[in-house]
């Protein structure tokens, strides 16, 4: 209370002018149509203003929840693309096969590095939810790396700009094949190595899963062709820009490939002969 009153006592010349200030326009406005309406749209213009930044401050501390329900939405989206493509499969053919060969599930990105010879990536989701070791990661603008470890419920993830990622991947445009990696220079571009120099190549090739392994499906995303040179032997050295930027990566999919045993153990039956 005598804080109040310390107040009051203080500014009491500017509270008189506040105050008469506010009866003068009040009184102008109240016998003068002209002021009146310069009044009001002046009062609708700062309030507009306020409730347009308080809705812009909303919109931001909601962002993070709005990303999160997308993030859902788009693995849900996934599944059911995946499943119309199985099953739009199984009329052509005439085989019936298992409804999807893929699940996606959404997880948030809790940690993760860019800056190191060896990066990793922690997220949100671990066996409870069905993570396991060798599922593939991807994020909206491309892949991401391979789950490395899992617990209850949280993963480690081998992404691509770590110095041990392999990866097979492909041209898009022409089919040849060759191995991805990270040099460890630049977290926004990889090495594509073994493909041979009699392929033709432009500044601007996507590259993307070959399909060669059972981690990833064949045909997602991994970057463009930045620059491409000749190397000891008969095969180029490429740059590839990622199209995943890890500076930027909050949330993403991982891939349960329901036929990874069977393709694995087949391969394994093969390389034995």
């Amino acid at each position: 209370m005598r804080a109040l009153l310390w107040l009051l006592k203080k500014y009491n010349y500017v509270l008189v002018f506040i105050f008469l200030e506010a009866l003068a326009l009040v009184m102008l406005s109240n016998n003068n149509s002209y002021q009146r309406s310069v009044l009001v749209n002046f009062t609708r213009e700062i309030s507009g203003r306020i409730f347009d930044r308080t809705q812009g401050a909303r919109e931001y501390f909601y962002l993070r929840k709005n990303n999160e329900v997308l993030v859902r939405e788009n693995a849900v989206l996934r599944n059911k693309l995946e499943q119309l493509a199985r099953q739009t499969q199984d009329t052509l053919t005439g085989v019936s096969k298992p409804v999807s060969r893929y699940f996606y599930t959404s997880a948030h990105v809790t940690r993760s590095s860019t800056n190191r010879q060896y990066n990793y990536l922690t997220i949100d989701k671990g066996k409870k939810q069905g993570i396991t070791q060798d599922m593939g990661v991807i994020g909206d603008e491309g892949i991401v790396g391979i789950v490395l470890a899992s617990s209850a419920n949280f993963s480690t993830i081998l992404p691509v700009i770590n110095r041990d990622f392999r990866l097979s991947v492909k041209v898009k445009r022409n089919d040849f094949s060759g191995i991805l990696l990270w040099e460890g220079d630049d977290y926004r571009q990889a090495a594509l190595n073994e493909i041979p120099y009699h392929a033709t190549l432009m500044a601007g090739d996507t590259i993307v899963t070959s399909g060669f392994s059972a981690v990833f499906p064949e045909g997602l995303f991994v970057g463009t062709i930045n620059a491409f040179s000749m190397k000891e032997g008969n095969f180029y050295h490429i740059n590839v820009d990622l199209g995943t930027d890890f500076q930027r990566l909050f949330h993403v999919n991982v891939i349960n490939n329901f036929t990874r045993e069977e393709q694995l153990e087949l391969q394994s039956t093969l390389s034995q002969e």
